[in-house]
């Protein structure tokens, strides 16, 4: 059987957490040689002036290394600008568990929501963004010698699969039920099954490759600025600034980012969100002995009068008639 190890960064100091983390990933996911891990290029960024926490739980499905990794929001990135010493990095086959994460490798880019996954080459240069916390399983498994496979994942990685239809709803109910039990199979059993889930992968990755193209990297920005939005909306100091450098671009990329959005800007997106917030709160019991005023003050508004002509605007009637008039 195999062993399941939890190892975690919390209980490092903060000065040394990000570096003590790299270590942990690039031992236990990448299985990066130690003599290669200083020239590593890659770079952990902590999100929303948070304090970064992390753990991994690793083990082994037969050969081939099986990992969940859980981490408050961060962005990882390795870079083009540096050849990468780790030539041989894995494969990584990225099931999303919780929140929503955002991929990019090769020009291409896809958000992944729970339950869809994605083929990420860790040997070559990718951005993943964690706006709000990320929580993944993580197989490793080794390159397919048929370079038809080879060729088929060179032009499917970063692109979402989703895990909630065909051939990669099967990818993702396998790859969940094998961490739960990967610690109870013989190796023989554990193997075979980590050789299924990956030739269903590529199978799955045919299929996917076979449908229209997804998503653009414009619209997985949007995305990602949108989850940092929907995460920060209860902050009254939340700007088009803010969010930019929260999530390391320009402003001018966020305006153009939003320039096709239905609501047509990110200030609009802001305060559809905090109306939206604020409309569900009004109605939700739970809420029934606070003032309008503190649950508008509770999603970012600093005037009760501009949360009314807002909300006025948005719904057709004042807060305290939408409260009452179920």
């Amino acid at each position: 059987m195999s062993s399941r190890t939890h190892v975690s960064v919390d209980a490092i100091s903060p000065a040394q957490r990000l570096h003590a983390w790299h270590d942990l990933v690039s031992a236990h996911v990448g299985r990066t040689p130690e003599t290669l891990r200083q020239g590593d290029p890659a770079r952990w960024e902590p999100l929303a002036g948070q304090p970064f926490l992390a753990s991994l739980e690793y083990g082994m499905l037969g050969a081939t290394g099986l990992c969940r990794l859980v981490a408050t929001p961060h962005r990882f990135t390795r870079s083009a600008d540096a050849p990468s010493p780790v030539a041989s990095g894995p494969l990584m086959l990225v099931v999303q568990q919780k929140a929503s994460s955002f991929f990019e490798q090769d020009g291409r880019a896809g958000t992944l929501a729970p339950g869809d996954w994605c083929i990420v080459d860790a040997a070559r240069p990718f951005v993943i963004d964690h706006p709000s916390g990320c929580d993944q399983i993580i197989l490793t498994p080794p390159r397919p010698a048929d370079p038809g496979v080879a060729d088929l994942i060179a032009r499917a990685r970063a692109r979402r699969c989703n895990g909630h239809q065909g051939a990669s709803r099967l990818v993702n109910t396998l790859l969940s039920e094998a961490y739960g039990q990967f610690d109870r199979l013989p190796p023989s059993t554990a193997g075979q099954l980590a050789d299924t889930i990956a030739s269903l992968a590529w199978y799955a990755l045919q299929e996917a490759c076979e449908t229209p193209a997804g998503e653009t990297v414009r619209d997985t920005l949007r995305n990602r600025l949108k989850a940092f939005i929907d995460t920060h909306l209860a902050e009254t100091d939340l700007s088009v600034e803010a969010v930019a450098q929260g999530c390391g671009c320009s402003v001018r990329s966020v305006h153009r980012a939003f320039a096709e959005d239905a609501l047509g800007s990110v200030s609009a997106y802001i305060w559809h969100r905090r109306v939206a917030q604020c409309a569900g709160e009004l109605r939700n019991p739970a809420h029934a002995a606070r003032s309008v005023t503190d649950i508008a003050m509770g999603w970012g508004f600093t005037s009760s009068s501009h949360f009314s002509r807002l909300f006025r605007r948005s719904l057709g009637v004042s807060p305290k008639t939408y409260r009452h008039d179920r």
